[in-house]
């Protein structure tokens, strides 16, 4: 798989560059160089995150927002595999999200937050996700009006306008925010979730005092926007496979062979 186009005249960068411009901490880093370099020397290490993120940009095409927010809210502190399971148990109890909304006049809807329970169970804290997923289906239709809820207005918003609009809803947060910027209107946004906070500190992109939040807001402005959604990926993914990367040197997701991987990013 090639890597983006953006990063192959990008050849010429030297690992040692970058090492010896992380001895300090600077607000200016990272470069765009830094970042080209990064992602073209992961996006080989990782291909497969290429080939995702091209299927993404062609599935926000055919998806609804409102099924993409909620993919989003499943997808918290949980895998990727147990979300696609959720969500497609939850499509299969529910094909529409009106008959999320239900009608409390009808005995048979008392029980709907049950069911959307045991629809999502897989991901994990079922009650809690079920109780948000409602309140969002059910707000939307009784603001809308109508009760087939809808959140395709975002569209035509601003990335700004967005955050405040979903960011009324309980259980929506501005990492979720983020990724659905990213994800589900293809906006050129970069969430921090702990992966990329722990490289970004490794690599001095960001003090090591940061918050998600600090992080957040400085490398939006750092990151070249061409390069957002596939760096992102990529650091996640690096650090649930990386020895060198992952928390207390334990990856979530070790080589199967027992081996580990070559690290570009501290190579010497």
């Amino acid at each position: 798989q090639a890597v983006p186009s953006v990063v192959k005249s990008e050849d010429n960068v030297k690992i040692k560059m970058v090492k010896k411009a992380a001895k300090n901490d600077d607000s200016s880093r990272p470069t765009p160089l830094e970042c080209y370099y990064v992602t073209k020397h992961l996006a080989v290490l990782h291909p497969h995150i290429i080939e995702q993120n091209n299927s993404r940009r062609l599935k926000s095409e055919r998806d609804t927002v409102l099924d993409m927010v909620i993919n989003t809210m499943l997808s918290q502190n949980t895998t990727d595999k147990l979300t696609r399971t959720a969500f497609a148990n939850l499509k299969a109890a529910f094909p529409t999200w009106g008959e999320v909304v239900g009608d409390v006049t009808r005995a048979e809807d008392l029980d709907l937050e049950k069911r959307i329970e045991d629809a999502i169970h897989i991901a994990g804290l079922a009650k809690t996700r079920a109780q948000r997923i409602r309140g969002l289906v059910r707000t939307l239709a009784e603001e809308q009006q109508q009760q087939e809820p809808s959140l395709e207005h975002l569209r035509g918003m601003s990335s700004d306008e967005i955050k405040v609009e979903l960011g009324r809803f309980k259980g929506i947060g501005p990492k979720t925010i983020s990724c659905v910027l990213l994800f589900a209107l293809l906006r050129p946004d970069f969430p921090v979730d702990t992966h990329v906070l722990r490289i970004s500190k490794m690599l001095r992109w960001v003090p090591s005092s940061a918050t998600r939040e600090s992080a957040y807001v400085h490398l939006n402005e750092m990151v070249p926007d061409e390069v957002k959604m596939d760096l992102h990926c990529l650091l996640v993914t690096h650090g649930k496979h990386c020895h060198r990367c992952a928390a207390n040197g334990k990856p979530q997701f070790p080589p199967k062979d027992g081996t580990k991987l070559d690290c570009p990013l501290v190579r010497s």
